[in-house]
């Protein structure tokens, strides 16, 4: 009969055996179960001890298997595997004093061995700096010397590659100089061996959004609040973040947050001021931007802001707008010097260098109006362009304008004096702005005048309100000669045709007016809603009052509210029944543009009209009602609507707004006349059209360059269509 040590011997053996055929067949809660009674028969048992490890660390309770690994090498030192797997969870818990103390231990029972070897050798370069060495770091950045803030990271990453802080702090640096790839990948090593720090969750999900990575900054930025929700930064990062998702109302609501933890942050107040003026908010989002000012006076960015905003408000007058565009130049050039003297040659007839500086040479609609006259420009022999792209991501369209030029610079990443110098080291000619006050300008950098002419175009509705930006290339329906050059800092160069239009190609065919079937006029607006004042829905209810049966379609609301609740309660103040409106939220091109085929005519907003959408619009075949206004925001239309003779939807007030709404909904054959002949002979795509305006720009370049070179200053001209034009 066997001795009782016996049998308990032999129930733990056949339950070890059952334990591991459950474990290596997936089933770990029986493997568990099996384990733990083998530790009841025998406590101490070094494979049942080894086996709950296991499990533990298959759970991801990696702190639950260390005391499980340290029973099991005590009760078998002489198991190799039980060594190796012990030192490597102390690793990945980053306790590696206690990995060293026991690979040191282990060396000492004999262990040996390529794996040994390995775990030796990576311990040499873990650890965590000292606290004095960490403080001294971020001391350095503190003090804004980046440059030994960042040495010092990287001496921090290479001596400690496993710990948080060189990489936080290298991330920080990177981000700072405007490397964007290389800091989102330091931050993200950071975040991997310190998943608890919120700050660095916080800065990572900014530098996310900053990449247009919009989805996964959101879900970094609210793990970051998870572990800190009073940190004011981080709600600010996430307004901002939802802000660039057209998540107006959560951005709205989480800048508020922002501002209720921290009333200085600066930055939350520039969030909500941009968030205010896409909900239309202008009034309130100026005051914002002051608040900003006030505390930040040398901050350009938020300084044109609201100047861009300031266009969109109808109680500043054209000459009160002209006056904060000169501010913002004499505050901005007063704190810089500006060069006088170039080492260009100047001869007349030469090829000329010509410089384009922008953010939006991408996916973008600033990209629609250069493509084409690019593609002729780069065809001319007496120019060679050059593009200084200020935007950290390229697409398919950067790709097809980089084609376009004889140098391609990527300067995002440049400040201000890096591409100063740039610019000065390529021997640029004419430097052109593509952005005025919009995102991602380098209006600084213009200020300092690199090059000995320089000129904005296209990007922004206005002045610049630089002394040292030369000339504003303008068309002469938007802006008629004589008659607002006192609105600009530049001298007026008028152009038959100021701008190209590349039509979408996956433009949907054209269908008749829907009139023609409904029986009752469509108005549709593709406008953003920030263009949507409480006056424009007024005009709107007006016109709507007068043609009863008449619709509206109100196309680009926000993905998540902030704009048709609002639109919608106006229109219900001004008599208008909810059911006679359609909302229609962001939506890919081929969408938006086929929604055009459900409107009859566009509505234009004012003081801002439209630019882009009322192109697009006029491709799908639908003129557009606007309100002529008396700066070059509220005239964009106007221009575009003149080049085709559609004088009849061009107002000159509210009162002839309606009539001529009115009128057009009794003429539903003229409607449908423009609507077919609209996309074949349009001159801004047509590629006489193009043609033509490629030409003007290239002939008014060279009377620019060939005025410097006589010594003459900057003159307003107008720009034959072709050599020898009159």
């Amino acid at each position: 009969m066997p001795a009782p040590g016996d049998e308990i011997q032999a129930l733990a053996n056949e339950a070890m055996q059952a334990a591991l055929r459950e474990a290596e067949v997936g089933q770990l809660q029986q493997a568990d179960a099996l384990y733990r009674a083998v530790l009841e028969l025998q406590p101490g048992h070094p494979g049942a001890h080894f086996g709950l490890g296991s499990i533990e660390l298959q759970a991801g309770r990696l702190l639950g298997s260390l005391p499980h690994f340290a029973s099991a090498l005590q009760g078998d030192p002489g198991e190799e595997r039980y060594w190796l797997t012990y030192i490597d969870a102390l690793m990945q818990a980053r306790q590696f004093a206690t990995a060293r103390e026991l690979i040191g231990l282990g060396r000492r029972h004999g262990l040996q061995g390529p794996a040994a070897d390995a775990f030796e050798q990576q311990l040499a370069t873990t650890g965590a700096p000292d606290t004095q060495e960490i403080d001294a770091a971020a001391a350095l950045f503190a003090q804004g010397q980046d440059e030994a803030a960042g040495n010092a990271a990287r001496a921090l990453v290479e001596r400690f590659p496993q710990h948080a802080f060189g990489w936080k702090l290298l991330g920080a640096v990177l981000y700072k100089n405007r490397l964007l790839a290389p800091a989102i990948e330091a931050m993200q090593k950071s975040v991997r061996y310190a998943p608890d720090d919120a700050e660095t969750l916080s800065n990572l999900g900014l530098a996310l959004k900053q990449a247009g990575v919009l989805a996964e900054a959101k879900t970094v930025l609210e793990q970051s609040i998870a572990l800190r929700p009073r940190s004011s930064h981080a709600h600010n990062n996430l307004a901002a973040t939802l802000q660039e998702m057209g998540r107006l109302a959560e951005a709205h609501a989480s800048a508020n947050t922002a501002l209720a933890l921290d009333p200085d942050n600066v930055d939350a107040w520039n969030t909500l001021a941009v968030v205010l003026g896409n909900l239309g908010r202008s009034c309130e989002a100026v005051a914002a931007y002051r608040r900003v000012l006030a505390r930040s006076p040398n901050d350009t960015d938020a300084h044109g802001n609201m100047l861009f905003c300031m266009t969109h408000m109808e109680s500043v007058t054209p000459d009160t707008l002209f006056d904060e565009h000169r501010r913002f130049g004499q505050r901005l050039e007063a704190r810089l010097e500006t060069r006088r003297a170039w080492d260009n040659t100047p001869e007349p007839r030469r090829r000329l260098r010509v410089g384009f500086v922008s953010g939006d040479l991408r996916n973008h609609a600033i990209a629609n109006f250069v493509e084409p006259v690019f593609k002729r420009l780069a065809m001319q022999p007496g120019l060679a362009l050059h593009a200084y792209y200020n935007y950290p991501l390229h697409d398919d369209v950067t790709a097809r304008l980089r084609g376009t030029m004889a140098q391609w610079r990527d300067v995002a990443a440049l400040d201000d004096d890096a591409l100063d110098a740039l610019v000065r080291a390529d021997g640029i000619d004419i430097l052109i702005d593509l952005s005025g006050h919009t995102g991602h300008n380098r209006l600084p950098v213009f200020a300092r005048k690199p090059a000995p002419v320089q000129a904005s175009w296209i990007g922004y509705p206005g002045t610049t309100g630089l002394a040292a930006m030369d000339y504003y290339l303008a068309d002469r329906h938007v802006l008629p000669p004589g008659q607002f050059d006192h609105l600009f800092t530049e001298k007026l160069v008028h152009l038959p045709v100021a701008w190209a239009f590349e039509p979408a190609a996956t433009a949907p065919d054209l269908a008749a007016p829907p009139a023609l079937a409904n029986g009752y006029l469509t108005f549709g607006s593709f406008n953003r809603i920030s263009k949507i004042s409480r006056n424009v829905a007024s005009v709107w209810g007006k016109l709507l009052r007068s043609l009863p049966d008449a619709r509206l379609v109100v196309a680009g609301m926000p993905v998540a509210g902030g704009g048709d609740e609002q639109l919608q309660a106006w229109l219900q103040e001004e008599g208008i029944d909810p059911g006679r409106l359609r909302f229609h939220p962001r939506a890919g091109m081929r969408e938006y543009l086929a929604l055009h085929n459900q409107v009859d005519i566009c509505l234009d907003t004012f003081p801002y009209s439209g630019g882009t959408t009322t192109l697009h619009a006029l491709y799908m075949g639908v003129p557009t009602l606007t309100l002529e206004g008396a700066t070059m925001a509220g005239r964009q239309s106007r221009c575009l609507l003149a080049h085709y003779g559609l004088m009849e939807f061009i107002a000159s007030d509210a009162e002839d707004f309606v009539s001529k709404g009115v009128a057009a909904s009794r003429d539903l054959a003229a409607l449908a006349q423009v609507r077919s002949a609209l996309r074949g002979s349009y001159p801004l795509w047509t590629a006489d059209g193009v043609d033509r305006i490629a030409a003007s720009l290239d002939n008014a370049l060279r009377l620019m360059w060939e005025r410097w070179c006589a010594g003459l200053p900057a003159a307003a001209f107008e720009a034959p269509a072709a050599p020898g034009d009159a």
